[in-house]
């Protein structure tokens, strides 16, 4: 089967498609032939080893072995089950998220895996994982768990403002509509390039960062969730209300110290404010993830999708991903 790897850190000329052995499931496990993946910060991170303290994790100088086979999102068909497995049988389809996804064949485990819903292409499917996930987790991070409800004779309540700073990109283009799932009054803040596809989106308010500084508005917002790492964090605190929060989720600051310093700044500052000031990773949840599954088998919700790449042009793939203008999701087709 194919297989792909890096042996040492660097850029997308570090990646090789290779010939390996198909995995056995083992307890709990079970086999995937993956039809769909797609390329996520996370994974040009491992790639990279930046920041740095990748490196500490995956292996110092060069990845350890197991850490040389990458990918994390993925989408196919259960090939085999293993000892244990009581809820996939041989033939379901699925998302989720596994080790060495950008593979023929993945093992993960059970709990990592859910039901795709009838009708959703695979390809789709494959880029749900990371960025979607990041998405959902940060918005309800930030408090917004879902629409407001209000009984006969009540005033309906206003919907939280919320502001998405990095909206065109993977996670951005899930968080605007997940927002607007869950009752918020969107603004999203792009480039003049992506303002009509935000706005297709659903966002309520489009700013292009290109002609209006948005933390020189009046406006102000319960909830402000900064994707694109671009924007000062004391900058964005001037645009929430007393008792807002903002919530960081994109790539930090600095190769050494930024993913150290960054968060405890954060931490220290939300110590002394009303206001709440948090960074934020995701946690991969089954729970969420069949949440996300089913809004896209509803329509509720949708994979936008920038361009599709075969496997064998994994590093052409990384590359748009790295230049940080993909709108929406960069996906890879294993089929």
């Amino acid at each position: 089967m194919r297989s792909v790897i890096a042996d040492s850190y660097g850029g997308p000329e570090k990646l090789r498609v290779v010939d390996a052995e198909p995995p056995l499931p083992a307890g709990g496990q079970v086999l995937v032939r993956v039809a769909a993946s797609s390329v996520n910060p996370l994974d040009t991170h491992e790639l990279t080893g930046r920041p740095y303290l990748v490196r500490i994790v995956r292996g110092l100088p060069r990845p350890k072995p197991a850490n040389r086979a990458l990918g994390s999102d993925l989408a196919g068909v259960v090939e085999a089950i293993g000892p244990g497995v009581t809820r996939l049988r041989v033939g379901d389809r699925v998302p989720g998220f596994g080790r060495a996804a950008w593979s023929d064949r993945v093992v993960v485990r059970e709990e990592g895996l859910v039901l795709v819903p009838d009708g959703l292409p695979l390809l789709d499917a494959g880029g749900v994982g990371v960025a979607a996930i990041t998405a959902l987790q940060g918005l309800r991070r930030g408090g917004l768990t879902g629409p407001a409800t209000w009984g006969p004779g009540e005033v309906e309540p206003m919907r939280p403002r919320v502001l998405i700073v990095g909206a065109s990109g993977g996670v951005g283009t899930f968080a605007v509509q997940l927002a607007k799932l869950l009752g918020a009054h969107v603004t999203a803040v792009t480039s003049t390039h992506n303002v009509e596809l935000v706005a297709r989106l659903g966002a309520d308010d489009v700013i292009d960062y290109t002609t209006t500084e948005v933390t020189e508005g009046i406006a102000r917002f319960e909830l402000v969730l900064e994707l694109a790492g671009s924007r000062r964090r004391r900058d964005l605190a001037r645009i929430l209300t007393p008792t807002g929060t903002l919530i960081a989720c994109g790539a930090p600051r600095g190769q050494w110290l930024g993913p150290v310093v960054g968060p405890a700044w954060l931490a220290l500052v939300s110590r002394f404010s009303r206001r709440t000031y948090a960074s934020f990773l995701a946690k991969r949840d089954t729970a969420d993830l069949q949440r996300l599954a089913d809004w896209l088998g509803e329509g509720a919700l949708r994979v936008v999708i920038d361009e599709v790449y075969p496997l064998a042009r994994i590093a052409e793939a990384v590359a748009h991903q790295l230049t940080d203008h993909a709108r929406g999701k960069v996906l890879v087709s294993l089929l």
